[in-house]
């Protein structure tokens, strides 16, 4: 075979082996899933926790997206997401899945049929060159299982999707009762029920998950058995002994206890602090955890706030650095609760210790610490942040535990102590024989702030999915698309930076002319011998 039918030969083999390559390829690629994802907590993939999810379905699940098309930013894009998103669930469905898209808008039929299923359409603002006016458009999903339905019904943003549709999935999938929350009452706390803003994000997360009630403290009787896990947040008046009670019996029977106590609260009409006399730290100390009558304070690493200020003859309200809301940074890595979560703030809050040794049966963590740019000052004076510009006499420097899980069994802090009695006079006698003495394996949290809840929304979810023991969806919540935060630097470490931005290019530049220089004179210095 001469040369120039054998390169012919060789061509067509290579052309047909291509051609295969690229069938084979396309073919495992439309039923093989793959995604390469190297954001650092992997925010463009699945959580394992929603894959399993999908591995549950046993019949065909039914992804309904109503959407208008044509929407203007921010939303321009928000059907794509949801249809990619569905598109990821559906590549673990092992074929249950049906994705049906559909624009009801101005269809009469298909606006009834998106009412039925519980998308009903939101207001919209359209803007062109001519005119504004409001637009009633759908921006929802509903998921039919079998018989039953879950209703995403206007999806305005798209943070929390894959929480979002994993929540509403594990609803249609799963058999198991929802927990219940408690609230305590009875000792002036926020009212978690009737709140605004960060209380009503709150309360509108975990009535998603959860059946929330109040627990009023302090009457006849002990907090209701099908109570799971129990909130005690902010009490402005001491706590009485039955309150007291009721709290140990609870955390005895199993019960999961979250406490957020406040020793120092602010008085922004006088720039005075007021002292809180709640009367549960004997009862935490009991437990293992001590809470001191100080206030953190972080000039670095802290919170904003709005205070008044004299600009000219006028006094406007700025946002000022506050050290009294010291920003934690210092998370454990290793728990869940706080996964996903850069850093927390906590207002006004008090350090806590950790007793030592605990009990044998108790295991601590501290989940947040401040940081070491931070101090703490017994008996402050005032809240006027220009008051802390320095270092104050008696500060104690250092890293303090702001936040902290106990978890185990723990002995009942009315072991060898009387039943006290009820509030209500005509309230039945309890039973002594029926006191728990020691508790079965349970979880208490800690926190020497009654404000951090309001300024850390997301944690509180990820707490009360810790508390009942169901961390399946926490990692999902914490996966959001965000900026990275920006560090303050050292001074040194600034001068340095601002020299490499000023030097390092023309260092650079000049290395790579004298590498080059280089290398030609030593080939200029070859092709000399070479012609000698």
């Amino acid at each position: 075979m001469d040369t120039r039918r054998k390169l012919l030969v060789d061509t067509w083999v290579q052309l047909v082996l291509v051609a295969v390559i690229v069938v084979l390829a396309n073919t495992w690629a439309a039923r093989t899933f793959w995604r390469l994802d190297l954001t650092e907590d992997r925010i463009y993939s699945l959580d394992l926790a929603t894959k399993a999810l999908m591995y549950r379905l046993d019949k065909p699940l039914i992804a309904k997206v109503y959407f208008t098309r044509g929407l203007q930013a921010p939303y321009n894009n928000h059907e794509q997401i949801v249809v990619d998103k569905l598109h990821d669930l559906q590549a673990y469905s092992r074929g249950l899945m049906e994705i049906e898209v559909t624009d009801p808008t101005g269809v009469k039929e298909l606006e009834a049929e998106a009412r039925r299923f519980g998308v009903d359409p939101i207001q919209y603002r359209f803007k062109s060159a001519n005119v504004t006016e409001m637009r009633k458009v759908y921006m929802g999903v509903a998921l039919v299982y079998g018989d039953r339905q879950q209703v995403l019904p206007a999806i305005t943003q798209t943070d929390s999707l894959e929480y979002d549709l994993a929540r509403a999935i594990r609803a249609l999938v799963s058999d198991d009762e929802r927990p219940t929350i408690g609230w305590a009452t009875g000792a002036d706390e926020p009212d978690l029920f009737t709140g605004k803003g960060p209380l009503e994000r709150i309360r509108t997360g975990l009535q998603e998950e959860f059946d929330v009630v109040p627990v009023e403290l302090g009457g006849g009787g002990l907090v209701p058995d099908e109570v799971d896990a129990l909130f005690v947040v902010g009490p402005r008046r001491p706590v009485g002994d039955r309150a007291l009670y009721q709290l140990d019996q609870f955390l005895m029977r199993g019960g999961a206890l979250a406490v957020f106590v406040t020793n120092t609260a602010p008085d922004f009409r006088t720039l005075r602090p007021r002292t809180v006399y709640h009367g549960l730290g004997p009862l935490l100390g009991h437990y293992g955890v001590k809470l001191n009558r100080d206030v953190v304070v972080d000039r670095k690493r802290n919170g904003m706030m709005r205070f008044p200020v004299r600009q000219g003859r006028a006094i406007v309200r700025l946002p000022v650095n506050y050290p009294l809301i010291p920003r934690a940074d210092r998370l454990d890595p290793d728990s869940p609760i706080v996964k996903g979560l850069e850093s927390m703030l906590f207002p006004f809050a008090s350090s806590l210790e950790i007793a030592d040794p605990l009990p044998p049966e108790v295991h601590a963590t501290v989940l947040a610490a401040s940081n070491e740019s931070s101090g703490r000052i017994r008996g402050i004076r005032t809240i006027d942040p220009n008051a802390y510009r320095i270092v104050a006499p008696g500060e104690e420097r250092g890293s303090w535990p702001l936040l902290v899980a106990l978890t185990g069994q723990f002995d009942s802090y009315f072991a060898d102590k009387d039943i006290p009695p009820a509030d209500d006079p005509d309230a039945p006698p309890d039973d002594p024989a029926a006191k728990l003495r020691t508790s079965a394996p349970t979880r208490l949290v800690v926190a020497g702030s009654a404000d951090f809840i309001a300024n850390n929304v997301p944690f509180v979810l990820n707490l009360a999915d810790w508390m009942v023991q169901d961390e399946s969806l926490i990692g999902i919540r914490s996966k959001t698309v965000r900026l990275a935060p920006l560090e303050p630097l050292e001074p040194a470490r600034a001068r340095l930076v601002k020299l490499a931005n000023l030097g390092g290019g023309a260092v650079l530049l000049l290395v790579f002319v004298l590498v080059r220089w280089l290398v030609r004179r030593r080939g200029e210095g070859v092709r000399e011998e070479e012609a000698a």
